[in-house]
């Protein structure tokens, strides 16, 4: 069943095979948790998305039509409940002061580089990239997303606007 194209593994689904459904989440689940994560503050929430996520999934699959891509649809609903998750948990820290420093475990982005070998690159990148992973929590939910879809997940400026439902601009 692994072999299936969207279109027949989401039929499959529909008719109620089990291992159909297991397939769906197997073949979605590292790019969910991967985007969950970057949008979520913690990594807790970004496990909670996750499975929120395939939950609307499951519940909404009869609702994909395949006029795009299933994973942009998936990927849609995915930025969707981790902006809500994180922002539900951003409240509740904020109403108890306990909101705690940092992200999630989360795939870490390649800097290609010839003197990547040599000590000071690798210090200097490795200060880049917790400065980056800083700065990403410390924006909004919103604005966190489109940079996540932008420049980590590789989508483009059309691809990341129409997930977010915003103009390009």
């Amino acid at each position: 069943m692994p072999g299936l194209s969207d279109e027949e593994l989401v039929a499959a689904c529909l008719s109620g095979k089990e291992s159909a459904y297991a397939v769906l989440i197997e073949r979605y689940s590292p790019k969910v948790y991967r985007v969950a994560a970057r949008i979520c503050r913690d990594a807790a929430d970004a496990e909670d998305a996750v499975q929120e996520t395939f939950i609307q999934v499951v519940r909404d699959l009869a609702k994909w039509r395949p006029l795009g891509p299933l994973e942009a649809w998936i990927t849609t609903i995915t930025v969707r409940v981790a902006q809500k998750t994180d922002m539900r948990s951003s409240r509740h820290a904020r109403s108890s002061g306990t909101l705690t420093p940092g992200g999630p475990e989360a795939p870490e982005l390649e800097i290609a580089d010839p003197h990547a070998h040599e000590p000071i690159v690798q210090v200097l990148e490795r200060e880049l990239k917790t400065d980056l992973a800083t700065a990403l929590q410390k924006i909004s939910t919103k604005h966190r997303a489109a940079v996540v879809l932008r420049f980590q997940e590789g989508l483009s400026v059309a691809e990341a606007a129409a997930i977010l439902e915003l103009p390009e601009a």
